[in-house]
């Protein structure tokens, strides 16, 4: 009786064993990666919502759907970098990338971000993520991509790209944090070892203002006003032109870009602030509050930029959005500082510290573009820019 039970037994592991054999193989091999086909839409975002437990993660002005067809199907470019698995005709996996114009060392290059990577959940370890992110990188390859950069903070993903052998970028992109009340961010966002971030978070606030009081700062009159616009005009052009050459890795930010990524209904309720002086832009920033989280919105300096030379123009714009926040009662503000950027010393200033939370950008780059590459790694901070809003985060 024993032996007939352990060879019955053994009998039904061979069969489950065989059958997940052949479930896996069936899912590795009968999934197709394909293109963005036009009526896919409906479904990927059912699959972004369900994969991330509601997409996008902060509030918008219209539908997910409306709002991934802002940002994979009207963006500037108007390319359409997406690929996507299906298994017995429903979508199970996707892949995203938003098309950039990108400067890296002297030349400006068609570039993009990846992002929304996304499989669902009862077809995960089968190879799908692999395969349909090749699939795009080979894509881009093809349509003249030259350089792409993606965000991640998931262990697993961090693990696989730097296993893959994907550069991280070449400086360090820390994410900057100014709290009102630390008592009431600690209830409202619990964390583990709470009391400790308490105490370390005051400790920064009274050095930063020990070292504010010993710098001397310009008088509050401007010779520049600011205010806030509802979209850009071609000034922004000019702008343009005249700062790129400063820097050697920053997305273009022409007025085509600008008024699709920040004045865009469809991409969310930013406040676009502009210096000016006798008619010529020396600087924006844009400001967005995130009421994903409706008892504790989050305030963010999504994008600031200046020309170089007027840090005078940056710092006043900062405390601009500090006011802006303050009157409406938002108590975190959270902005994107390279590591010993000008702009960093700014944020001090202003009662931020950096949050030691740092930002892991991942690259790849295609033929023709690692000289301009070595350019950006041999590059000075004040050489780079990179903010909240060269990705989708908010």
């Amino acid at each position: 009786m024993c032996i007939f039970l352990l060879y019955n037994f053994l009998g039904q592991i061979q069969y489950i064993f065989k059958d997940t054999l052949l479930i896996k193989y069936v899912l590795t091999n009968k999934f197709n990666a394909s293109p963005y086909r036009p009526g896919d839409e409906e479904e990927i975002v059912q699959l972004l919502e369900l994969v991330f437990n509601g997409w996008p993660q902060f509030d918008l002005n219209c539908t997910p759907l409306d709002h991934w067809r802002w940002k994979y199907l009207d963006n500037p470019l108007r390319l359409n970098i997406l690929y996507s698995a299906s298994f017995d005709n429903k979508i199970i996996g996707c892949t995203h990338t938003i098309p950039q114009r990108v400067k890296v060392g002297d030349k400006i290059f068609l570039s993009g971000t990846g992002a929304d990577v996304a499989v669902h959940p009862d077809f995960r370890r089968r190879g799908i993520h692999n395969k349909i992110v090749d699939s795009k990188l080979d894509f881009e390859a093809k349509i003249g991509i030259k350089f792409h950069y993606g965000i991640s903070n998931n262990p697993i993903l961090i693990k696989r790209n730097m296993r893959r052998g994907f550069p991280l970028f070449p400086h360090d992109v820390s994410s900057f944090i100014r709290i009102y009340d630390v008592d009431l961010h600690l209830r409202m966002i619990p964390t583990e070892y709470a009391w400790i971030k308490k105490y370390g978070y005051q400790l920064l606030k009274i050095y930063n203002k020990l070292r504010n009081a010993l710098r001397s700062y310009s008088s509050s009159d401007h010779d520049f006003h600011i205010s806030v616009i509802l979209n850009f005009d071609d000034r922004i052009n000019t702008f343009w032109n005249k700062i790129k050459d400063n820097y050697s890795l920053i997305v273009e930010r022409k007025q085509n870009y600008l008024n699709w990524r920040y004045c865009d209904p469809r991409g969310g309720d930013y406040t676009v602030i502009q210096a000016e002086k006798d008619g010529h832009v020396l600087g924006y920033g844009v400001l967005r509050i995130n009421m994903y989280r409706g008892e504790y919105p989050v305030g963010h300096i999504v994008d600031l930029l200046t020309i170089p030379e007027r840090l005078d123009v940056a710092g006043a714009l900062v405390e601009h959005a500090v006011i802006y926040f303050d009157k409406k009662d938002i108590n975190t503000i959270q902005c994107l500082s390279i590591k010993n950027h000008p702009y960093e010393r700014i944020l001090n200033r202003y009662g931020f510290i950096n949050s030691r939370k740092k930002l892991n950008i991942f690259y790849q780059y295609y033929e023709g573009i690692s000289e301009n590459l070595k350019q950006v790694e041999k590059s000075s901070e004040n050489k780079i820019h990179f903010a909240i809003g060269d990705y989708d985060a908010i």
